[in-house]
């Protein structure tokens, strides 16, 4: 009996192991399959992360790319827009210039006008940096007549000077005779010519210079020829004073000299007449702009040359 009840007890002790070792192994199961779930879980969240991740980078290079397409074309036509409206200001300006001489022309009063010039010139050798700074701020043109006058005094003048230079070697020169003149009478004129479209081309090319370097258009372009017409004044003077060489030779020594020093007159004046139509204020960026301008103009002063027109 003793030994049936040991048995049946090791058997019970036994089963009850059993039940022990399959509970153990089912929660391990379970455990191992959670475990599973939790990895399976993370991979699907870090995967979905990713394209998430992937789409809006994707999208966000999309709208960069629009939106850099976007502005290049805005940039073109904002440079298409530009280019378009100044060549339609520099048409208005030419047909506005050219009206406004007409109408200055037709409504000229000698007798009146000469008196404004002669107040004008007595004004500007007493100080020529303010009447220059006064042209360069004047919107209505009222320096333009005094400006017509003084280039036609210049132009007078060097026609003058050139027609004395002519006849002086075509005909009372040691082999001068009026047969010889009229033989090369066509050349004759186109000298004559050249020398008075000379001032012209050069007032018209600075003046185009200045107006095209100035970033606000606030001045005309008669304004802006004005100013550089009065600027010249004192090269109008040394061309005036030249023609004393038609009472002798001798007397270039003492014009030379003379036109020299009003060269220098005229370089200072045009500085500042330059820098009052630009509306500069400070020097140290003004003077390169100076520099530049005046390099163009040499530019095509050298080429002119070649024309045999100087500048």
């Amino acid at each position: 009996m003793e030994e049936n009840q040991e048995n049946k007890n090791e058997q019970i002790d036994e089963n009850v192991q059993n039940e022990v070792n399959e509970q153990n192994n089912e929660n391990v199961q379970d455990e191992a399959n959670e475990q599973n779930s939790v990895d399976a879980q993370n991979e699907t969240t870090e995967q979905s992360t990713e394209n998430t991740q992937n789409e809006t980078t994707e999208q966000s290079n999309e709208n960069t790319q629009n939106e850099a397409g976007e502005q290049n074309s805005s940039e073109v036509s904002d440079k298409t827009v530009i280019l378009n409206y100044s060549s339609e200001e520099l048409k208005n300006e030419t047909k506005q210039t050219v009206e406004q001489i007409k109408e200055t022309i037709k409504s000229t009063d000698l007798k009146k006008d000469s008196k404004a010039a002669k107040g004008f010139f007595s004004s500007f050798f007493k100080n020529p940096l303010e009447e220059v700074e006064k042209c360069a701020s004047d919107n209505k043109s009222s320096f333009l007549k005094i400006a017509i006058i003084t280039l036609l005094v210049w132009l007078i003048a060097l026609f003058i000077s050139e027609v004395f230079s002519i006849a002086n070697r075509y005909i009372f020169g040691v082999y001068g005779s009026f047969s010889y003149f009229f033989r090369n009478l066509l050349p004759n004129i186109l000298d004559i010519i050249k020398v008075l479209v000379a001032p012209i081309i050069s007032i018209a090319v600075l003046s185009g210079l200045i107006y095209i370097f100035n970033k606000k258009k606030d001045k005309s372009f008669l304004t802006i020829a004005s100013t550089i017409v009065l600027a010249h004044i004192p090269v109008v003077i040394a061309d005036i004073v030249n023609l004393l060489v038609i009472f002798g030779s001798g007397i270039s020594k003492i014009t030379s000299h003379f036109s020299s020093f009003c060269s220098v007159l005229y370089t200072v004046l045009l500085f500042f007449a330059i820098k009052d139509l630009s509306g500069e204020a400070e020097n140290k960026s003004y003077f390169w702009k100076f520099a530049l301008i005046m390099g163009i103009f040499y530019v095509v002063k050298f080429i002119f040359s070649y024309l045999g027109i100087y500048l």
